[in-house]
C-alpha cells in the first residue's frame, strides 16, 4: 500500500494540466487487443485544475476535456480535445478568469465577486451520445454538443428550447437555462433517455427530463422540493425516478452575493435523516420515505422486486466533504475525507419504510454496470476502490462485485485507475461477457495507459500506451461499433 504522503503527491501531479491535443494511433506495449472490441470509448473529466496562474478550489471547477477512443479491432486511435464553452473562449481571449465557478470564487475577494451571477460552465462531469448526437455534461447548465468524430464543439444544445427557464424573474437572473444533471439514464427497453436538474427560485424544484430515441425531449416535469438540495445522481428503475435527499443544502444568499461560492455555502446536518423521493414514472403523486443520515455522490443501479419492492445500490458516505476539506487537498494537505461504501436500500414505497445494509465494507466510488440492465436484477458492478488502511480519498485498486460470489480487487498502487467501464461482448453476450475498460495514471512515467480488463478477476487483456497523461477524471460512455455513425 501506498503511504498517505506518497498517495497524495501522486494524486496532485496526476492533476498537471493537460497542454496539447492529440490525434494518434495509440501504442499496444502489452498483451493482444480483443478483434470483437469495437466501437468508442468516450470520457470526460477536468483537463486542468488551473487558470492563469490561479489554482481552482475544488476539482468539479476544471476545464471539461473530452477523450474519444476509437476501437477497430487491430489498433485504437486517441484524440483528446477541451470543451470550447462560450467561457472557456472569452477567458482564452484575455487570458484571465472572468467567471465564478462551482467551487472558486475569482480572485480579489467580495469585490471581485459580489452578485457576479454568470457562472462557469466547466462541460467536465460525463458525456452521453443519444439520438445520433454527443453532449458534454456539467450539471449546473446546458450541455454542449460535440462532433462524434473530431470533438469539436459545435455549441450550448438546449432540446429546441426545452431547456430555457421560464420560472420566476430570481431563477432566470440566476440560471436562464435548466440545469441538466451529468448521471442521465438510458430506459434499455423503451429507448428513452431519463435526467434531472434542481432548480433555485421561490420555491425549489426538482426538473425531470425525457428524451425521446428521436431527441426530442417531452415537456419537463417539475416536483417542488422542501429546499435546494445538492443531488449529484438518481436511479431510474421501471416505475420510478428515486433521488435521495440528504440533509445538505446550499446557503443561496450567501452564494450568490459572492461571500461563498456554491460548493462553500452547503450546509448539512448530518445527524438529520435522508428523504428518500419516488417520483412515479406515470405522472402521479411523488412518494417519500425517510431513511437513515448519509450522503451518496454515486448510484450502481436500482431495480424493483416480483413485490413491487425498490433495491438501490449506492455509494454511502457519512457526510459529504466539506469544500475546506476539498481545497486543502488539492493545496497538497492532508485530509480525512469520508469514505464511500456499497450499500444497499430496501424500500418498501406502500409502507414507506426502508431498510439499509452494506454491501461490503471495501471502500469503493464511481461505480458502473452493465447498462443493458439499468433500472433491471443485475449481478455485477465495478468500481475504483482503496484499501481499508488507507487515508484520503486516493483510489489505487479496481473492485469487481458480484452478488452472489462477493468481490475481486486488483491493486495498481502507487498508480490511479479511473472509472472502470464495462462492454459487454456483444448485444446478445450475458451479463459479465465482455471487457473492462480504465484510465489507469501511471504515477513513475507521469503518463496515462489505456487497460482493457477481463471482468471477473480483472486482469489483463491488454495495454496501450498515451502519448501523455490524463488528470483522473470523472465519467464516460461506450459506443458500440454498430451505433456510430
Amino acid at each position: 500500500m501506498a503511504s498517505e504522503s506518497a498517495s497524495l503527491a501522486v494524486y496532485l501531479r496526476s492533476n498537471a494540466s493537460v497542454q496539447r491535443e492529440f490525434d494518434q494511433a495509440l501504442q499496444l506495449v502489452e498483451g493482444e487487443l480483443p478483434a470483437g472490441l469495437r466501437g468508442v470509448l468516450y470520457r470526460n473529466g477536468p483537463g486542468k485544475l488551473e487558470a492563469f496562474g490561479h489554482r481552482y478550489d475544488h476539482p468539479f471547477d476544471g476545464d471539461g476535456m473530452v477523450t474519444r477512443f476509437e476501437f477497430n479491432g487491430q489498433s485504437v486511435r486517441y484524440r483528446n480535445r477541451y470543451v470550447r464553452t462560450a467561457e472557456f473562449l472569452a477567458e482564452e481571449r484575455v487570458g484571465r478568469m472572468l467567471y465564478r465557478s462551482f467551487g472558486t470564487n475569482l480572485p480579489g475577494g467580495l469585490r471581485t465577486n459580489f452578485l457576479r451571477l454568470h457562472f462557469k460552465n466547466a462541460a467536465n462531469t460525463s458525456v452521453v451520445h443519444h439520438s445520433g448526437k454527443l453532449l458534454a455534461l456539467w450539471e449546473g447548465g446546458l450541455p454542449h454538443e460535440l462532433d462524434p468524430g473530431s470533438l469539436e464543439t459545435l455549441g450550448s444544445y438546449d432540446f429546441a428550447g426545452q431547456l430555457q427557464n421560464h420560472g420566476d424573474l430570481l431563477g432566470r437572473l440566476v440560471a436562464p437555462d435548466l440545469p441538466f444533471s451529468a448521471h442521465p439514464k438510458l430506459d434499455p427497453e423503451s429507448g428513452e433517455l431519463h435526467n434531472f436538474g434542481t432548480l433555485m427560485g421561490k420555491t425549489s424544484q426538482l426538473v425531470l427530463y425525457r428524451i425521446r430515441p428521436d431527441g426530442s425531449m417531452a415537456t419537463p416535469r417539475y416536483v417542488p422540493l422542501p429546499a435546494l438540495a445538492f443531488v449529484h445522481d438518481f436511479v431510474l428503475t421501471k416505475r420510478y425516478s428515486i433521488f435521495f435527499l440528504s440533509a445538505v443544502s446550499f446557503g443561496v444568499a450567501r452564494a450568490l452575493s459572492g461571500l461563498a461560492t456554491p460548493v462553500g455555502s452547503l450546509s448539512s446536518a448530518d445527524s438529520a435523516p435522508t428523504t428518500l423521493l419516488l417520483v412515479p414514472r406515470d405522472g402521479s403523486p411523488a412518494i417519500t420515505v425517510p431513511a437513515q443520515p448519509g450522503f451518496l455522490f454515486h448510484f450502481a443501479n436500482g431495480f424493483e422486486d416480483a413485490k413491487g419492492q425498490v433495491v438501490v445500490d449506492g455509494m454511502r458516505m457519512d457526510a459529504l466533504p466539506s469544500a475546506a476539506e476539498v481545497r486543502a487537498l488539492l493545496a497538497g494537505r492532508s485530509v480525512n475525507i469520508p469514505p464511500a461504501r456499497p450499500t444497499r436500500y430496501s424500500i418498501d414505497p406502500l409502507a414507506r419504510r426502508c431498510e439499509e445494509s452494506q454491501l461490503t465494507p471495501t471502500k469503493a466510488d464511481l461505480p458502473t454496470i452493465d447498462s443493458r440492465l439499468s433500472g433491471r436484477p443485475y449481478r455485477h458492478f465495478w468500481a475504483i476502490s482503496s484499501a481499508p488502511e488507507q487515508a484520503g480519498p486516493f483510489y489505487h485498486r479496481l473492485l469487481h462485485f458480484e452478488h452472489r460470489a462477493g468481490q475481486t480487487l486488483r491493486d495498481f498502487a502507487p498508480d490511479l485507475p479511473g472509472e472502470p467501464l464495462f462492454v459487454p461482448a456483444s448485444e446478445s453476450a450475458a451479463e459479465g461477457e465482455g471487457w473492462v475498460l480504465s484510465l489507469v495514471y501511471r504515477a513513475a512515467a507521469h503518463r496515462t495507459d489505456l487497460y482493457v480488463l477481463r471482468p471477473d478477476d480483472l486482469g489483463t487483456v491488454c495495454r496501450l500506451e498515451l502519448p501523455h497523461h490524463l488528470p483522473i477524471g470523472f465519467h464516460g460512455t461506450w459506443l458500440s461499433a454498430n451505433r456510430f455513425a
